[in-house]
């Protein structure tokens, strides 16, 4: 071999040495980064794992080594995000991890948890179209998601927003919306109750007994805890049913008041009584701060199908139940009689339409009393209270629950008296803006008690102690 071609071999592969060297060092420079990344990661700099990953993945696109880091380095930032309280930032480091791994089972059901919880934060807070956005981009991961358990859980959740935005345009008097609501959360979760409770008041209310009944009947299947209740409404729509043809509709143009009377002669003409009625709704809601969400019911019947729907004792005069129900001798009286007596009915409408929640019976007829035109203290009607608080008769935990099933009308008038004054001596005691704060605290869904407690700064139970001592004296 000549000395020029050996020098030049020499010199080729000195050459290829040399190129070789920063070669090298790019394919080692991915895996120092990688390794510089992992200890990073162990020692909680997410911020630092991530940028020398990204870099790294950059450069060996394939590694799945570095991909994986990459991906725990995004999940493990979203994870301490979330701690923090930085969940709308966690759900983007979630985003980015399922970029890279988009079948990721564990980082799919920690992004569909966080939209979960930041949804049911917002329904919480009654940010509705936010919280629904929230469970609407929730839902566009949760088909991924292999574990049904999850799956259920937050469509069920989702189901209860819905279900809350329905009752919420229910009291906005949007109907059509509200039963969208409700409609779209049975499809989501088929056994929620309440949706079917709610479709079902809406068709009773728009005397759709038929469709009502079928609500009613699948709510019964699910709630047993309400089923005394959806009992008496199916047993009274389909008694409804067969009276509804007795009565005439008398149209409101302001869709304030849906009027049905057996047809009469004398007393009170409906016209008259709707214009009642309308007074009650301004005088009250300025009294008390609330309106009905939407047309109130009203129906005035033979006293015998009276009656027969409303399944009360004999000395009941009217009740609501979801539509103001009237006796037609009742409003054959005095003007002045039937004022009150709209009145006392109107308020018990426009608070069952307000407050969601139970509230105790004296509270619903202690109220409906006071917010009677010509209501008025009497001293034979303290003494006949404190004759039955004296004989241990009354009790506010006896007076709990609806006075329908008080069959005495002694009784009654007893827990209607105590209801009565109870009422006046808070209004008197503390102010009739206490009493209507009280009630936008309810109708916000705080607890009674707590409600009670928040705006007259005494617990309600030694408030109703003191009274009770100070009628006993």
């Amino acid at each position: 071999m000549s000395k020029w071609l050996r020098r030049a071999l020499d010199v080729v592969i000195v050459a290829l040495i040399v190129a070789a060297i920063p070669f090298a060092m790019r394919a080692y420079h991915p895996i120092e980064q990688n390794n510089k990344a992992v200890a990073a990661l162990e020692a909680k700099r997410y911020d630092e794992a991530i940028a020398l990953l990204s870099e790294a993945i950059q450069a060996k696109p394939d590694n799945e080594v570095i991909r994986r880091n990459l991906v725990a380095a995004y999940n493990s930032k979203a994870v301490a995000l979330e701690k923090e309280g930085r969940e709308r930032e966690a759900v983007a480091s979630y985003e980015k991890a399922l970029s890279l791994d988009p079948k990721n089972q564990t980082i799919l059901r920690n992004l569909v948890a966080t939209l979960n919880n930041l949804a049911v934060e917002r329904s919480s807070a009654r940010d509705f179209v936010h919280s629904q956005q929230l469970f609407e981009e929730a839902s566009k991961w949760l088909k991924q998601i292999e574990d049904e358990n999850v799956q259920r859980n937050v469509l069920k959740n989702y189901a209860g927003l819905l279900t809350v935005w329905g009752a919420e345009l229910m009291k906005r008097n949007q109907p059509d919306g509200a039963i969208q609501a409700f409609e779209q959360a049975l499809r989501l979760a088929p056994e929620n109750a309440a949706a079917n409770i709610y479709l079902g008041d809406l068709a009773y209310e728009a005397n759709d007994f038929e469709r009502a009944g079928r609500y009613y009947r699948e709510a019964l299947k699910l709630d047993r805890e309400n089923a005394e209740y959806l009992r008496s409404r199916i047993k009274m729509l389909e008694n409804e049913a067969r009276i509804e043809p007795k009565l005439k509709t008398y149209p409101d143009p302001q869709n304030e008041f849906r009027i049905q009377a057996v047809p009469y002669t004398s007393g009170i003409p409906v016209p008259t009584i709707r214009e009642m009625l309308r007074e009650a709704r301004r005088v009250i809601g300025q009294k008390l701060g609330i309106y009905p969400g939407r047309a109130v019911n009203v129906k005035i019947y033979e006293p015998e199908d009276f009656f027969k729907i409303s399944m009360l004792p004999e000395w009941a005069v009217g009740i609501y139940d979801g539509k103001m129900r009237l006796k037609l001798d009742d409003i054959q009286g005095a003007p002045t009689q039937v004022r009150d007596l709209l009145f006392h009915e109107y308020t018990h409408a426009v608070l069952a339409m307000n407050i969601k929640q139970k509230v105790p019976a004296w509270f619903h007829e202690g109220l409906a009393q006071l917010m009677e035109p010509q209501f008025a203290e009497s001293m034979r009607e303290q003494v006949q209270m404190r004759e039955a608080l004296m004989k241990k008769k009354l009790t506010f935990e006896t007076l709990q629950a609806s006075f329908k099933d008080i069959d005495s009308k002694r009784d009654a008038e007893d827990a209607y008296l105590m209801s009565k004054y109870f009422l006046s001596y808070l209004n008197r005691r503390y102010g009739a803006e206490k009493l209507r704060e009280w009630i936008q605290h309810l109708a916000n869904e705080e607890a009674f008690p707590d409600a009670f407690q928040k705006v007259y700064g005494e617990p309600l139970k030694d408030v109703q102690h003191e009274w009770i001592q100070a009628q006993l004296r």
